[in-house]
């Protein structure tokens, strides 16, 4: 059963219904939910019992965005400038809005993601911890955003546009949405990450037989260039963090592993805003 929405609970809903620019297909106590899911990741039942059994718990209280300089700014920035704020592509680990509402709990936020199942688990499990106040849930896709033009003034994201799918064209379609709903000199704070060495990567999958994913055939482009490119202005860029790539995150590191060579990844921290 889901729990009465306290009077500021209603009040975050209802400020978050005015972005719309249409209908969702279902609408319930501060969860909208617009269509278009096969756009994200895909989850189960085994994903949203962890979920419940202690990972949505570790990720809301996790201190590591706070602890890092690049990521503080952008939460310290968010935190200052009080306008509500829309994560996207929030996943299992809700984005920047937990850090965010460790330094001012009064942000009112909306946390979106494509996959229904994960923003309903999410807002089950605040529910169960009596913490949703002020945190609002949607299901929509990046590539289609339902909010209007210039109406948002604060969007972010953890790794949100660097885990979208179709790769380049993927990656221009999720800009052009964010950058018509933000309000002029709105700010996207996003944090995201791009391999280090591509021609070493297509040598691990010429090693190992196996076919290179998508976006290592097309041709490569810096965050910096492609933010720049979508017209974005970039006002600040610092270094998050760099890291190999190990046999626990996926095939191909488990195929890098194997034949010795090391895969580079790095993380970037961006405040970029619309001119």
């Amino acid at each position: 059963m889901t729990a009465p929405q306290t009077g500021i609970q209603w009040g975050i809903s209802e400020l978050f219904s005015k972005m719309w620019n249409r209908q969702p297909n279902e609408h319930e106590d501060g969860l909208w939910l617009f269509g278009k899911e096969e756009d994200g990741d895909c989850f189960d039942d085994e994903d949203a019992l962890a979920w419940q059994n202690g990972q949505f718990a570790q990720s809301y209280f996790t201190d590591k965005l706070l602890h890092n300089p690049a990521s503080r700014k952008i939460i310290d920035e968010i935190a200052s400038n009080r306008e509500p704020y829309v994560d996207l592509a929030c996943g299992p680990g809700m984005g920047l809005i937990p850090s965010i509402r460790r330094i001012k709990s009064d942000i009112p936020c909306l946390a979106a993601d494509a996959n229904t199942m994960l923003v309903k688990e999410w807002r089950k499990w605040l529910n169960g911890t009596g913490m949703q106040a002020g945190i609002a849930f949607a299901q929509f896709s990046l590539f289609d955003i339902p909010i209007r033009d210039q109406a948002v003034h604060a969007y972010g994201g953890f790794l949100s546009l660097s885990s979208t799918r179709a790769g380049s064209k993927g990656y221009d379609a999720a800009l052009s949405e964010i950058l018509r709903t933000l309000a002029p000199r709105g700010r996207l704070y996003a944090i995201e990450s791009e391999w280090i060495d591509v021609p070493t990567i297509l040598k691990v999958f010429e090693r190992s037989r196996l076919r290179p994913w998508n976006c290592f055939l097309e041709p490569q482009m810096t965050w910096h260039d492609r933010f720049l490119q979508s017209g974005f202005r970039i006002l600040s860029e610092e270094r998050y963090m760099n890291r190999l790539l190990s046999s626990e995150d996926n095939e191909l590191g488990r195929e890098a592993e194997k034949a010795g060579i090391g895969i580079g990844m790095q993380w970037n921290a961006y405040i970029l805003e619309k001119p």
